[in-house]
């Protein structure tokens, strides 16, 4: 962003005194000439600006906008820009801040720093307004070329750097609340307000007009600071904020002065024009015909801000802010969802059907608990998600909302989530007959969980076999291991409890356990001379037999003894 720098203004040998000849030279506003000698010093570089005057001034009108423009002898009291609709520059200055709730008065100060517009009947620098996308080494981002792109691009940069320092973050640049952080001056800042870091975070610089640190320029962010305070008291701005109907009732009957602080905006429209809200120093009222009034405030309503407010897929908000039963969460339901909030996971978005899957399942008291992130999109493009803090809901017009979680999740995961040769979940997690096992089946397969077996898969063929013998309640019994390969790379095999299915693309899946099995293990498996099993185990006289690819091995049941015949 451009700043508003030069070199201070020497006394000239005029009819007018230059005072004393140690005098500080009085810094000059480089852009309108103006001597600023009742602002140099007069700001604390640490504390610029309070956050309700960057984010407050909401009630003023487009039409108090052009005022002020007409008074300033502004060539923007005149200006439609044709790009955003031929709209009055007061129009645009006003509804962007508006859209990125900041304050139109902090916007007119940007723009006056950075260009010099506001106080100027000229049109230069038109095209770089608020100094967006145009650092001071030269050029600017033609993408935010023109006024209402420079407006909209100045209000969402600050909006986004005020959004990182409401949730914890340092901004971009590393700019935060109590954070020490040296500037371009050089000056050594700890910004005492998130408006002050998100100051410097658009402007690095102190510069002439705080009472700390080196004057030896004008301009920086407390020139920011300087204007805004000679235009708040330049203009008749009206009355700070108005609270009315069944918003003021709502604000009345949470006692709004303790919990959401004083108002930052007067009552206005929501931009579908279904809906009218007020904006407070820590949250929000919102209200419709329909809904009625409802309070979102704190990391719940900067997470319903990130997802587009009511215009988003949550709609608006039809609870207060609520604590949920277990006493550890926050809540507010919407219209199509929820925002659910702790100290550990933060605020986190959940709607449509994993919304209605963890309803389902019992909220955070199910043994999914809290949400861990808000909705995402699988990397195929065909799925949604969300983690919880035990499991995930995954969902896909195919298969539903499923929950999986614990171990089994666990083992999903290391397999490779929906990407794997399991695809996505068919089953919540259910209990087996027996009541020993766990599981989920998904598209091309099953992880089964029992505590003396631990998590694993079954696919494919080896899978199909599995279920043809009965499953877990089969022979077998419970999978030992996920299926593997075989270290001749040919076959595939999972062992079980009872014994083992092996799989080649020739033989096909086949069972082999008990005495035969241990056999053909002592043999070495599908390396010895016999190979790979070609048929499950079946009955012969006086025992029990399997084929291999090379022989045979058989079990006398008199005797139990296993022996081996070579085809």
């Amino acid at each position: 962003m451009r700043l508003s720098r030069g070199l201070l203004l020497f006394c000239t040998l005029t009819a007018i005194s230059c005072g004393a000849p140690d005098e500080e030279p009085r810094p000059v506003d480089e852009l309108t000439g103006e001597v600023l000698m009742d602002l140099a010093g007069a700001h604390d570089m640490h504390r610029l600006m309070e956050d309700a005057d960057l984010t407050g001034w909401g009630w003023i009108t487009p039409a108090q906008v052009q005022g002020f423009l007409q008074q300033k002898g502004s060539y923007l009291a005149g200006y439609r820009d044709p790009v955003w609709g031929n709209k009055t520059a007061a129009t645009l200055i006003v509804e962007r801040s508006r859209a990125h709730a900041i304050s139109p008065l902090y916007m007119l100060a940007r723009i006056q720093i950075e260009s010099g517009l506001i106080q100027s009947g000229t049109s230069n620098n038109l095209a770089k307004a608020t100094g967006c996308g145009c650092p001071d080494s030269g050029g600017c981002n033609t993408s935010y070329s023109g006024f209402g792109n420079q407006v909209e691009c100045g209000a969402a940069k600050i909006r986004n750097y005020l959004r990182d320092l409401d949730a914890g973050r340092p901004t971009v640049s590393g700019w935060k609340v109590g954070l020490t952080k040296q500037t371009l001056d050089p000056c050594t800042v700890t910004p005492a307000t998130k408006a002050t870091a998100a100051l410097y975070t658009y402007t690095p610089w102190v510069g002439a007009y705080a009472m700390q640190c080196g004057r030896t320029t004008v301009g920086g962010s407390s020139l920011v600071s300087a204007v805004f305070s000679r235009y708040r008291t330049d203009y008749n701005w009206g009355s700070s904020c108005v609270i009315m109907g069944d918003i003021k009732a709502k604000y009345d009957a949470v006692n709004g002065p303790v919990l959401l602080g004083a108002c930052q905006a007067g009552e206005l429209a929501t931009p579908d024009g279904v809906g009218r809200f007020n904006h407070f120093e820590r949250g929000s009222i919102y209200w419709t015909p329909a809904l009625g009034a409802h309070v979102v405030m704190g990391q719940i309503r900067i997470k319903w801000e990130q997802v587009g407010w009511e215009v988003g897929p949550l709609g608006y908000p039809i609870t207060d802010e609520l604590t949920t039963p277990d006493g550890v969460g926050r809540y507010n339901h919407f219209e199509r969802g929820s925002i659910y909030w702790t100290q550990n996971t933060g605020a986190w978005e959940i709607h449509g059907d994993i919304r209605e899957k963890w309803k389902a399942l019992g909220w955070e008291r199910s043994d999914l608990g809290y949400p861990t992130t808000g909705e995402l999109k699988t990397p195929d493009g065909a799925g949604r998600y969300n983690h919880f803090q035990n499991g995930s809901i995954y969902w896909t017009q195919a298969t539903g909302a499923r929950e999986v979680r614990g171990l089994i999740h666990a083992k999903w995961a290391e397999l490779g989530w929906e990407t794997s040769y399991l695809g996505y979940p068919v089953s919540d997690e259910q209990v087996t007959p027996d009541g020993v096992g766990r599981y989920n089946h998904f598209e091309r397969g099953s992880i089964y969980f029992t505590p003396a077996t631990g998590a694993h898969e079954v696919i494919g063929d080896i899978n199909a076999k599995w279920i043809a013998l009965g499953r877990e309640a089969g022979l077998l019994g419970y999978p030992l291991t996920d299926e593997t390969k075989t270290p001749d790379g040919v076959g595939r095999f999972n062992h079980f409890q009872n014994g083992s299915i092996y799989w080649t693309p020739t033989t096909g899946a086949r069972e082999v356990h008990g005495p035969i099995r241990a056999k053909w293990e002592s043999l070495g498996w599908e390396r010895s001379a016999l190979g790979y099993p070609v048929t499950d185990e079946y009955a012969v006289t006086g025992g029990r037999e399997s084929e291999f690819q090379k022989g045979f091995l058989t079990l006398n049941t008199a005797t139990n003894t296993v022996t081996v015949r070579m085809k």
